[in-house]
């Protein structure tokens, strides 16, 4: 299990710098009031990435512009815990901010270690992790007006 969560991290990571390095000038939220947009090809790619894990069997990702809510459900392995639900839900978030970043008209910074990026400001962000057979390991809230996701664990 630690060599799927570490293999797991590396794409992450690897993900990560080649969005940095993409575009060295930090861009920042547009003024407007457009929602960026999520298209089929970022979502495509983003659960295709988090897919390449051996923790995570199945993704989804359900974006309501009119509710300005995005969703990110992970259908995880038997043999993942509720401390790595957590780390799973969060590089999901990024790999999705970072997709979105990549689209120039949307305008937006990526994520950074400490950042989710610029997308969750413009949309409240539901994640759930759950095993295969259904238990829910963990659940992270975040609105707009938040800077870190709030997680409840499954006991």
């Amino acid at each position: 299990m630690r060599k799927s969560l570490l293999v797991f991290m590396s794409l992450v990571a690897t993900f990560s710098i080649l969005a940095a390095c993409s575009n060295t000038a930090k861009e920042e939220k547009t003024e407007s009031t457009a929602l960026p947009t999520i298209n089929e090809r970022i979502q495509n790619e983003t659960k295709e990435v988090m897919e390449q894990s051996k923790l995570v069997k199945d993704t989804a990702i359900t974006v309501d512009q009119k509710k300005k809510v995005i969703s990110l459900n992970v259908t995880a392995s038997s043999e993942t815990n509720s401390d790595y639900a957590e780390v799973i839900g969060l590089n999901f978030a990024k790999t999705l901010a970072i997709g979105a970043s990549t689209e120039k008209e949307n305008n937006l910074h990526k994520p950074e270690n400490d950042s989710l990026g610029a997308l969750y400001s413009f949309y409240d962000l539901n994640i759930t992790v759950k095993q295969e057979n259904g238990k829910v390991l963990a659940k992270g809230k975040k609105t707009t007006t938040e800077t870190k996701i709030t997680w409840e664990r499954a006991q």
